[in-house]
């Protein structure tokens, strides 16, 4: 294969190529087999004929025509392979310059993006680590509650948040709308079933009633028959149900299957949930923080080829989203106000910033010299394979095992520039507020005499959560 090289601007590289004869002739060996096999020749059968008389019965041209679609791919790869050029996963421009007598191609092909970063060493955060409040346990207790809540009889008017039993029809124009016979209708504060303003309807009915009650169908409403116009409902209560939620035991945390013996043990589990939690999401916001700083610093060398091949995915990511919901593209694009033109800006923009977000983090990790061991690959695709996600997939692979060890070189790096970076001001405001208590507390014991010990036989008990909130 003879090509020569030259580098141009944007991180590209023209090779100009000259097919050798032997190629060229394989290719076109090819293409007389494929046309003679599907052409009918006076006096010969199909795919019999002799190339001569197949190249004089279509002409030369169609034959190179033929030969050229396997040709100039297979020749591109070769000098590609050849220049030892890094490859990409763009696919290259290619310019047939000549075909005959010799076959040569222009191909314009994309070279590796790089980015020279700025001083990320003087980059400084100071944000603080959320502290895990006592609401935010209780939060997730009732949510705990909750789930294992049953639903009692209420002998009482109806309540948002109550289930109700109800024969239900609903009229619109003489229409049958919304019919519900003897059936459970959850009567949640801004319901939209069947329409928005039904379950505030119910409330203050007892079981045993009924009401009839007309309500406006919004204009946007899916069913364009019903869209705008007036529902008439009849509505007969047979019973109301109150949520009970079960209290907070030993007996409850028991229960939930996670080797929990007490409820103080299953507190202290949230709690140690809601600070890893805490932690990752003050990680998360600081690689946003540091990629973000990285990417506004670095100098970029990125070929245009690169950004409008990443365009293309990211036009097919939405298409295929939409695609999901039986939304046509087009129709989309006219709803939002946008030209396709504008879109496709859009997309670009997108696909660029995000090429230049992995480039600096990719970057940096070469720059750190971010090491990972094979037992660290090993033990994330073990953590990995335990999750829904990937608990099918084959992950012991050598593509799998250099995926995950370059995730974890990225994560490293960007560990390493939080290290660094980091400067949360709480160590400061945990002092002071320190102090502030100390002196708070020293100002009380001045103000009030201290307070009489009550023999233990008069001290209450305390409540399964009171016990709990101590024990932490």
């Amino acid at each position: 294969m003879k090509f020569t090289r030259d580098d141009v601007e944007d991180r590209q590289a023209i090779l100009h190529i000259e097919v050798e004869d032997d190629r060229v002739e394989k290719h076109l060996q090819r293409a007389h087999q494929k046309v003679s096999a599907r052409i009918n020749i006076p006096g010969f059968r199909k795919g019999k004929a002799p190339r001569a008389i197949v190249e004089q019965y279509v002409g030369r041209d169609y034959l190179l025509d033929e030969a050229m679609e396997s040709l100039v791919p297979e020749a591109v790869s070769a000098a590609i392979d050849e220049s030892d050029i890094e490859a990409t996963h763009t696919p290259p421009r290619i310019n047939v310059i000549e075909r005959d007598p010799v076959v040569k191609i222009d191909a314009t092909v994309a070279l590796p993006p790089v980015a020279k970063l700025g001083d990320y060493k003087k980059l400084k955060f100071d944000d603080e680590l959320e502290a895990v409040s006592e609401e935010q346990i209780e939060e997730q207790l009732v949510q705990i509650q909750e789930a294992q809540a049953n639903w009692v009889p209420a002998k009482r008017a109806a309540k948002l948040g109550d289930m109700l039993t109800i024969t239900s029809k609903g009229l619109v124009e003489g229409k049958e709308f919304a019919n519900v016979d003897a059936g459970e209708f959850l009567a949640e504060a801004g319901s939209m079933n069947p329409v928005p303003g039904f379950a505030e309807q119910l409330q203050g009915m007892k079981a045993d009633e009924s009401k009839e009650f007309d309500i406006e169908i919004p204009a946007d409403y899916p069913n364009e028959e019903f869209a705008g116009k007036t529902a008439n409902f009849n509505v007969e209560v047979a019973e109301v149900k109150k949520k009970e939620l079960p209290k907070l035991t030993d007996a409850l945390a028991a229960s939930l299957g996670e080797d929990f013996k007490t409820a103080a043990e299953l507190r202290a589990r949230i709690s140690d949930n809601l600070k890893a939690q805490a932690k990752d999401g003050l990680r998360r916001s600081l690689e946003e923080k540091i990629v973000d700083a990285l990417v506004e610093a670095a100098e970029f060398e990125v070929s245009p080829m690169i950004i409008e091949h990443e365009a293309e995915h990211v036009l097919e990511d939405q298409q295929r989203q939409l695609a999901q919901y039986n939304i046509d593209f087009e129709q989309y694009i006219q709803g939002i106000g946008k030209s396709s033109e504008e879109i496709v800006t859009e997309a670009k923009d997108s696909a660029e910033l995000r090429l230049k977000r992995m480039l600096v983090i990719d970057t940096l990790a070469e720059e750190s010299d971010s090491s990972v061991s094979d037992e660290e690959v090993a033990a994330e695709i073990a953590m990995m394979q335990d999750t829904p996600q990937y608990a099918n997939e084959n992950l012991d692979t050598d593509e799998a095992r250099d995926a995950v060890q370059r995730i974890l070189r990225r994560r490293t790096a960007i560990d390493q520039v939080i290290e660094i970076t980091h400067k949360p001001k709480a160590g400061k405001a945990a002092a002071k507020k320190s102090t502030a208590t100390k002196k708070k507390t020293a100002a009380k014991a001045k103000a009030k005499p201290a307070a009489k010990k009550k023999p233990a036989s008069s001290a209450k008990a305390k409540s399964p959560s009171k016990a709990a909130k101590s024990d932490k």
